[in-house]
């Protein structure tokens, strides 16, 4: 399965350790980036607000490291939607370096769709499903 979306990010000095890498912590904050800009990108923002009844909540992620990135890079943060489960919905990632095209890292981020008032699970809006689906293909 391809990625349909990206976005960039650019390494800022902060976000680099005494080696001056990106320290790994960071790569979940390029995650997080990535998948709001997707969301805002297809349009699904919304379904997935407490001010429509649901919220979620981060279950895993988990992050794998290729090679380093360094204070200034450019790097492409591509992010989709693997696949949906009852009440969870799994985000992919793939992190390259823009000007050297190469693999930086991946990861993965597992999400349940939560109503607010209860903090109980809630069945992942279908009208979320439509356009996840409809960006990517049905999964």
């Amino acid at each position: 399965m391809d990625f349909h979306f990206s976005t960039e990010v650019r390494v800022r000095l902060p976000e680099t350790d005494a080696f001056g890498i990106v320290f790994n912590g960071y790569f979940f904050t390029y995650f997080d980036v990535a998948r709001m800009d997707y969301l805002r990108n297809i349009g699904a923002l919304d379904f997935l607000s407490p001010a429509k009844g649901v919220t979620n909540v981060v279950a895993s992620t988990h992050a794998d490291f290729r090679s380093p990135a360094r204070f200034d890079d450019v790097l492409v943060v591509a992010a989709r939607v693997a696949g949906f489960g009852r009440t969870s919905f799994t985000f992919e990632y793939r992190v390259t370096h823009k000007s050297e095209n190469r693999l930086v890292a991946e990861g993965r981020s597992v999400h349940v769709a939560m109503d607010p008032a209860t903090w109980r699970p809630v069945p992942v809006p279908p009208l979320f499903r439509t356009r996840v689906e409809s960006f990517e293909g049905s999964a």
